[in-house]
């Protein structure tokens, strides 16, 4: 009776989350950003406090964070940068069941006429072909098909929609067993 319970209680919080994550979406779409509080952000400060509050174990995921010297602030929400990069950290600690080496890193480019700040998280997990990285922030998508590793196929779709209403972009590259890098790139603050 207990197992039993125990898997309802799962399962129940595995439907909540959804549920949570479906009203999300919704709100950030019908919004469209309206609600966001705009702001100059520092990056490494916010890192620092995902970090912290997702608490990844440093013996199965070794994690290194390379700073940038003076790394330019960016244009953002804090509240919702902070969701993005914790559904990012979390895929890079769920798709690497195996555990491994998880790298946070800084980088900065020109595209479009914009100055753009980007934080990247690689993991070196399980990977995905280039059919699955393109629809991996499509609604429901999920590339692991194999039912062990659980999600709802919405977080990417978060982080994209997150992204592009802050004027940034998602890049995405990953390869078959070797891994995955996610690059949230950010309109740098004036």
């Amino acid at each position: 009776r207990q197992d039993l319970l125990a898997t309802i209680h799962r399962q129940t919080q595995w439907l909540v989350d959804i549920i949570n994550e479906l009203l999300d979406l919704a709100r950030i779409e019908s919004r469209r950003g309206k609600d966001f509080t705009i702001e100059p952000l520092s990056l490494q400060p916010l890192i620092d406090e995902v970090l912290l509050a997702i608490q990844i174990d440093p013996a199965r995921w070794p994690l290194s964070v390379t700073t940038v010297p003076d790394l330019p602030m960016v244009r953002a929400d804090a509240a919702k940068l902070r969701q993005a990069l914790t559904n990012v950290l979390g895929n890079a600690v769920k798709y690497s069941p195996k555990g491994g080496a998880i790298e946070i890193h800084f980088a900065m480019r020109e595209a479009g006429g914009k100055s753009l700040v980007g934080v990247s998280v690689t993991d070196h997990g399980i990977g995905m072909r280039q059919d699955q990285v393109a629809k991996v922030c499509d609604r429901f998508y999920r590339a692991d098909t194999s039912g062990k590793i659980p999600g709802s196929g919405l977080g990417m779709s978060i982080v994209r929609e997150i992204v592009e209403l802050l004027g940034g972009q998602v890049e995405i590259v990953s390869a078959p067993g070797i891994g995955t890098s996610v690059t949230l790139w950010l309109p740098q603050d004036a």
